[in-house]
């Protein structure tokens, strides 16, 4: 039988016990840097933008060339955390990666990869640019897709030598049939995205460590191997 979500999350709380302290700090550093999707960045930043070009109607706003360069800088951030975030990602799945394997990495692992500064962009760009294409279809089309190519950045993170190409056709063969389970995993969080809201994003970082350990034991099962310390084994 096939762990569930339940049980990546189990292994995930198990695998942090004791490490949350650092834990926390990579991966607020890792989102911050732009470790995360490049959706989510970009999003990110332009949801600021807008709260911030709100505020222009109301009657204590800021000026408007003070505004103006708020914003831009916010779009340079947005640009730079795009560019430096493929390789900080790679970053992420190493340092959570081996916590689900017993290890307590120190919070260097997460520049560990930058050496793929490259690469790891490239390979950003193009789950992007075909998630992108296939969402001009349909929502549907390009959330399968992101599925479908999510297992490609820690393919990479844990094989240096891998190609773009190789990495996400090996994530496209690992996901197929197993799309669901992850997504599956991503759903049972949202109501502690839901709290996250309710606290103005505080509880997000704990919550955030949490998932990232979950879904990189949902790797560890995919690629043959046992996750989390004391977590359930690979059948």
């Amino acid at each position: 039988m096939q762990p569930r979500a339940k049980d990546f999350r189990f292994a995930a709380r198990t695998s942090l016990s004791g490490y949350w302290g650092t834990a926390l700090l990579t991966s607020f550093v890792g989102v911050l840097l732009g470790g995360t999707s490049a959706s989510f960045s970009t999003s990110g930043i332009f949801e600021v933008i807008n709260n911030f070009y709100y505020t222009m109607s109301m009657p204590f706003s800021f000026d408007s060339t003070a505004l103006s360069v708020l914003s831009q800088i916010l779009l340079n951030w947005g640009l730079a955390v795009f560019l430096v975030g493929g390789a900080i990602e790679l970053g992420i799945w190493v340092f959570f990666g081996r916590i689900n394997m017993g290890e307590r990495p120190p919070f260097s692992a997460l520049f560990e990869r930058f050496a793929l500064f490259g690469k790891a962009l490239g390979l950003r760009l193009f789950i992007s640019l075909f998630v992108f294409l296939w969402s001009l279809l349909f929502i549907i089309p390009g959330i399968v897709a992101s599925y479908k190519y999510s297992l490609a950045p820690q393919l990479m993170a844990e094989y240096p030598q891998m190609g773009i190409r190789e990495a996400v056709n090996r994530s496209k063969q690992l996901m197929s049939g197993h799309k669901g389970r992850l997504f599956c995993l991503d759903l049972s969080f949202i109501g502690w995205w839901f709290l996250s809201a309710l606290t103005l994003g505080i509880l997000r970082l704990w919550i955030t460590p949490y998932y990232f350990t979950a879904r990189a034991a949902f790797y560890l099962n995919r690629t043959g191997r046992a996750f989390g310390i004391g977590g359930p084994q690979q059948q």
